[in-house]
């Protein structure tokens, strides 16, 4: 999260201050007053419309706002509580505009907890909005753990993987993964070494080594058992 400040304007306008401050004519300090007023949020972004306005909508109360008294902390605070944002940026316009870019994060895979669908981003939070579209996303099984899912993401990009080569994680409370590899085979990882097991697999797709194979298990040290 950046914000963004054309100081050269700053200095302008603090002096302009200065001048009519100066000079003691209430009407032009009730000029000065409006002149600084926050007349404009521009947002730009690539979330959906619906979403953006949402977030507009919250910023409202800034409008009518001198723009040296707003503390871009307090904008931190409202964004921040959107889970679908994964990085944003905010520019003062002086002297009357704030613009925002915003940047939607992507969406890694699904799950429901209390029978409610929740979406992980990349930004490592949960997401709820029931307008995505699910048919590309894995699925994940069991009561999730995000950190240990990122740990999982990690290792299996590590070796040669993308998540979607993988239609369902299946999580484990003795935090070990199975994987449904694309709806065909199914993968018993171990609790440990879970980067040797993945290579095996690896190499066992590049050899074509799992044809009419539907699981194998890799849980045992030194073991592959393929049924």
């Amino acid at each position: 999260m950046l914000q963004l400040i054309d100081r050269g304007k700053i200095y302008f306008y603090i002096a302009l201050l200065l001048i009519l401050l100066s000079i003691h004519n209430l009407n032009s300090i009730n000029f000065l007053n409006n002149f600084f007023k926050i007349k404009k949020i521009h947002l730009v972004s690539d979330i959906e419309k619906n979403l953006s306005e949402e977030i507009v909508a919250s910023l409202n109360n800034f409008y009518n706002f001198n723009i040296f008294s707003i503390n871009s902390s307090e904008i931190h605070q409202i964004l921040d509580d959107y889970n679908f944002i994964d990085e944003y940026k905010i520019r003062k316009e002086y002297p009357s505009a704030i613009k925002i870019e915003l940047k939607q994060t992507k969406i890694l895979a699904y799950f429901f907890e209390d029978s409610e669908k929740i979406l992980i981003g990349e930004n490592k939070k949960k997401i709820r909005n029931n307008e995505i579209d699910l048919d590309n996303l894995p699925f994940i099984v069991g009561k999730v753990n995000i950190n240990e899912f990122f740990v999982l993401k990690k290792k299996l990009i590590e070796n040669g993987f993308e998540l979607n080569d993988f239609d369902t994680f299946y999580f484990f409370k003795s935090k070990r993964w199975d994987l449904s590899y694309k709806d065909k085979i199914i993968v018993k990882l171990p609790i440990k070494d879970i980067d040797f097991s993945l290579t095996l697999f690896r190499g066992m797709l590049e050899n074509s080594s799992t044809q009419g194979v539907k699981v194998i298990d890799l849980r045992i040290k030194n073991s592959i058992i393929i049924s």
